[in-house]
């Protein structure tokens, strides 16, 4: 845990600097925020539309809904192209084009302690997470997330393969933290 601690608090002072202006390579100056509820409403909209559709999880998959019959995708893939629709046709852009579960977590948001519909949930059996999923909701007892993952089933819990609305109990310690999505405008 202290090393999550110390880990938090040099990833926030990183993204506090980076929150206050940042320079491309052209030396053109941008803005990075904290995205806002609209993308974040986007994101959860694709989410569910990937959750609609026949999916199966495929570690580097990161087919777009416009494919047509199954898509293969993993967690990060799931997060990369929901990211990309969220944003278009905004005045907001992605900081990055391709990315990973420890590349979000590290680089590419921010974290909060309590989520709302559209942020992250980071995920593994400690830090740095392997697994992210979509914050959807929580009620009294469990937390509803969307995410890409292949699971054989358990004693409590049937077979997952493929992007799913699932959802834990509140306290299960595979929920590493709650993060927001950053983005360039």
């Amino acid at each position: 845990m202290k090393h999550k601690a110390i880990f938090n608090i040099l990833k926030s002072i990183v993204a506090g600097f980076c929150i206050t202006s940042c320079t491309t390579f052209s030396n053109n100056t941008y803005s990075i925020t904290e995205a806002p509820e609209t993308i974040r409403k986007n994101i959860v909209f694709y989410a569910q539309q990937y959750a609609e559709r026949d999916t199966a999880f495929l570690m580097g998959g990161r087919p777009y809904l416009e494919k047509n019959g199954a898509l293969g995708l993993d967690c990060s893939g799931l997060i990369l192209r929901v990211c990309q629709y969220a944003v278009k046709g905004t005045k907001y852009s992605l900081l990055f084009d391709e990315a990973t579960v420890f590349t979000l977590y590290a680089n590419f948001t921010s974290s909060v302690d309590k989520p709302d519909p559209g942020d992250f949930i980071f995920m593994g059996e400690r830090n740095p997470p392997v697994h992210m999923g979509i914050f959807i909701r929580e009620d009294d007892d469990f937390i509803y997330f969307i995410d890409a993952t292949q699971k054989e089933a358990e004693e409590t819990y049937k077979a997952v393969d493929g992007v799913t609305l699932r959802y834990y109990q509140k306290d299960d310690p595979r929920f590493l933290s709650f993060a927001r999505l950053l983005v360039k405008y």
